[in-house]
């Protein structure tokens, strides 16, 4: 799937979008490190995910509905994990069937920030519980609140950098006629599912913060993978993870030589303008870089506030975890996919029917 911030043919359109992804991205940055909230990447991430599919704002009908989504969609995740922490496997067949159905609904169309929402909650919330209650109430409520940010920051964001004149509004940005059909979104769920479900299966029953970080790497790189784009693509969402991971160190690094706020703001804008530059002209190479913008997101934002329980894990460690994750999700869907060609092949329509 390409994302739509490439669509515009025009360099002044596709300036403004560059900028309009920089600077909320920036924003955002700066007003949960402002306010001192915790999981300071989640907010940040969300509106990245927004800017990187919109060509023009939500109405105000439309983002007062999402916001009211969003608190209902984690809310019910956050109430099926509690309620079934002390049934593992029924936890597990449930966070199952609710990805299964958001990775469809995300492939037909639906709002990106609710599927990733949905997505991340169910990865993130039982982790946590298994650890401590508290920390997956309080990681929903940072959810929730990010959420909210995201969509006013993508209203400010087009504020200031409005969209092009000719953008027929937030459905063209989905590409409604490029969604896969029925039967390809179901099969595409399914195997989104098959490679996520062992490791929240594992980590459901081993908590800690490398697990969430893991998921939610896997996450995000399952909803940028193109199944036709092939190998070659899929192994590009790895490349896209190590620039996103290195400029991520780079950028604390230099935040931890000079860690004056001005100071921060600045590399952030740098580093988000670099990224958002590429994605607006990258064309077809265009999810290596939302993949390399989300890690960089995640990474710097773990960096400056750890998620709860987690400690300020050395960013070399942190980055061979994204890494593995990623190797893990490209292999992972290779098999599958290659698993599935064959036996049609081999299956009553291949040749060995006739």
């Amino acid at each position: 799937m390409s994302t739509d911030l490439t669509s515009g043919s025009e360099p002044v359109g596709l300036r403004r979008a560059a900028l309009r992804l920089a600077v909320g991205v920036t924003a955002c940055f700066a007003l949960v490190e402002a306010l001192g909230w915790d999981a300071t990447f989640l907010a940040p991430m969300l509106t990245a995910q927004i800017l990187t599919k919109m060509r023009q704002p939500p109405s105000l009908p439309q983002g007062l509905a999402l916001i009211l989504l969003v608190g209902l969609s984690t809310g019910a995740v956050l109430a099926i994990t509690t309620s079934l922490l002390s049934q593992p496997a029924t936890l597990i067949l449930t966070l199952a069937l609710l990805l299964y159905l958001s990775f469809y609904a995300h492939l037909r169309g639906a709002p990106n920030l609710l599927t990733l929402l949905v997505q991340i909650s169910a990865v993130s919330l039982p982790v946590l519980a298994v650890a401590s209650p508290d920390a997956a109430v309080n990681f929903a409520g940072a959810l929730t609140s990010a959420g909210i940010v995201a969509v006013l920051t993508t209203w400010a964001a087009f504020a200031a950098f409005p969209g092009d004149a000719t953008d027929s509004g937030p459905q063209a940005s989905a590409g409604a006629s490029d969604a896969p059909g029925p039967p390809e979104a179901a099969r595409e769920a399914l195997l989104n599912t098959l490679v996520l479900l062992p490791v929240l299966t594992e980590f459901v029953l081993v908590a800690s913060e490398l697990a969430v970080v893991v998921l939610i790497v896997i996450v995000n790189l399952l909803r940028q993978h193109d199944p036709e784009q092939g190998q070659r693509a899929a192994l590009g969402l790895i490349v896209g993870n190590l620039i996103g991971g290195s400029a991520a160190a780079a950028v604390y690094n230099l935040v931890l030589l000079n860690e004056t706020f001005p100071f921060f703001l600045a590399v952030c804008l740098a580093a988000t303008l670099a990224f958002a530059g590429r994605i607006a002209t990258a064309g077809q190479r265009a999810p290596i870089y939302v993949i390399a913008l989300s890690t960089f997101i995640l990474l710097l934002g773990l960096g400056l506030t750890p998620l709860p329980g987690g400690s300020g894990e050395a960013f070399v460690s942190r980055l061979t975890n994204v890494l593995l994750a990623s190797a893990y999700a490209v292999g992972a869907v290779s098999v599958l996919e290659l698993w599935r060609i064959r036996r049609i092949h081999d299956g009553p329509i291949g040749p060995s029917a006739q």
